[in-house]
């Protein structure tokens, strides 16, 4: 496969990949009164209990005050715990609150209902697809 072909039909691939996410994720995470973002951060926090903005907004792609924002929000609805650390007070620690994890658990049940079909997923099939995101990621990253 020729750049431009691959250049073409990654657009492509990557754009049917969101289009489809959205329609799967959003109304599960919609039902729970929450953004598609906002459903990342929990689950980002849930995965990585120790985290701050700065990571938060490498592993999602957000900017810093975007990240800081939602943050806010977020912890006035009283989903997550934001900590100033003592040794330096521009770093932000992030935790999810009880309330939180009890929403990042009710998401993960919805999400469930994907299992019917990733059940009979091979595994190798999994590590195709897995594989071939972090090789992308890799060049992206190059830029």
């Amino acid at each position: 496969m020729q750049y431009s072909d691959f250049k073409s039909e990654m657009w492509s691939v990557m754009y049917l990949v969101r289009c489809s996410m959205q329609k799967v994720i959003e109304p599960v995470v919609q039902s729970e009164g929450l953004s598609m973002i906002q459903a990342f951060i929990l689950f980002t926090i849930a995965v990585e209990p120790v985290t701050n903005i700065s990571n938060l907004c490498k592993v999602l792609g957000l900017n810093q005050g975007n990240a800081s924002t939602m943050c806010k929000s977020m912890e006035k609805s009283g989903l997550i715990k934001r900590t100033r650390s003592s040794e330096d007070e521009r770093v932000t620690t992030l935790s999810l609150t009880k309330q939180g994890e009890t929403m990042n658990e009710r998401l993960q049940a919805k999400s469930e209902q994907f299992d019917t079909v990733f059940k009979n997923v091979p595994v190798e099939k999994f590590q195709t697809i897995v594989n071939g995101m972090n090789e992308l990621n890799e060049l992206l990253n190059l830029l």
